[in-house]
């Protein structure tokens, strides 16, 4: 039998929360989620050396405020929309 290791990698966690008007039908859409990278080896700069925390922190608030801009519409439009 082979030993096994197992690696547990941590990283910064953004919980993020938008409120945008749903495309479709105007009224506010609340959404909510949380974005997590994780510091480790194979996460590199492109001189290839490791990124350090606040660097993949910088990566995770980039993909927050992306996510931010984009409007979603309710469930409830969407299922209606796809109907037609």
């Amino acid at each position: 039998m082979r030993d096994v290791t197992t690696y547990h990698f941590d990283g910064p966690r953004v919980q993020a929360t938008k409120n945008l008007p749903c495309p479709w039908c105007g009224r506010k859409v609340r959404r909510q989620r949380t974005f997590h990278h994780t510091v480790n080896p194979f996460n590199r700069r492109d001189d290839g050396t490791p990124k350090t925390w606040d660097e993949v922190r910088q990566d995770v608030l980039a993909e927050v405020e992306a996510w931010k801009a984009v409007p979603e519409p309710h469930t409830a439009c969407a299922e209606a929309d796809e109907e037609f």
